[in-house]
């Protein structure tokens, strides 16, 4: 599991409106939660990348309880089982999965979807972070450093709001629209190469974007350590009062 350091150099911020610093605060409590995410997500991503079953061992353990069960329905019904073959392999499929469940065994399709879940949880969680920090540089008096970590997120992270979009707005791309304002004139995107949705190329998540290209976010600890990094400039920024603590807490 991936334990990153944020250094709050103080435990309240020292402003002059109170409801602004409230605001703020909440905001960078939220920086913080969504780092979090965005560091359990990517720990449960490689967890699931590097889980591999041995195919051989899940035929052999398959046909056994296969076997077993058929055994037991045949055993039930007696020479029924023969005149109406489809019937009781039917019954004896659906004991299967019920036996199967009660192991522990998942379906291939969750299997497969799981890697691609933590995928999109971690890039939603990154692009969350983009918000907020969009958010933070909107308010007066703000220290200039927060348009710098603005800055610095997009031009690290470029792509990570279109694949976000893309990912919520799949019913759409998978038909070929991209913009809402083009969906609403019936224009379609022009597609370059091919169309490509919640693709997985290694630790790379790929969608074909608003615009017709195919891009692609990567789910890293090198991203994580974007996020921390920027965080933590962030934070150094403001001005603190009381004592510094380091985050998050054990």
């Amino acid at each position: 599991m991936y334990i990153f350091e944020l250094n709050y150099p103080g435990t309240w911020l020292e402003l002059e409106n109170d409801e602004v610093k409230f605001e703020i605060e909440g905001m960078l409590r939220s920086l913080e939660g969504v780092i979090t995410e965005a560091a359990i997500s990517l720990s449960m991503f490689e967890a699931s990348q590097r889980q591999r079953n041995d195919p051989r061992e899940e035929w052999k353990r398959d046909a056994e309880l296969r076997q077993q069960i058929d055994e037991e329905v045949r055993s039930e019904v007696g020479d029924d089982y023969y005149h109406d073959f489809e019937k009781y392999g039917l019954i004896s499929e659906r004991r299967l999965r019920v036996k199967k469940a009660e192991l522990g065994i998942l379906p291939r399709s969750y299997l497969h979807k799981i890697p691609f879940i933590h995928a999109h949880t971690f890039v939603y969680a990154v692009d969350s972070f983009g918000k907020y920090l969009d958010e933070l540089k909107a308010y007066e008096d703000i220290p200039d450093e927060v348009s710098q970590c603005v800055d610095e997120f997009n031009r690290l992270l470029p792509s990570v709001r279109k694949i976000r979009n893309s990912a919520l707005h799949i019913e759409d791309r998978s038909r070929g629209y991209g913009p809402p304002w083009e969906k609403k004139q019936g224009k379609k995107m022009e597609v370059q190469g091919f169309l490509g949705l919640s693709n997985l190329e290694g630790n790379l998540l790929c969608y074909t974007i608003d615009d017709g290209s195919y891009q692609k976010v990567e789910i890293s600890v090198d991203v994580l350590n974007i996020l921390v990094q920027l965080a933590n400039h962030l934070l150094a920024s403001f001005q603190w009062k009381g004592p510094a603590r380091i985050e998050p807490s054990y």
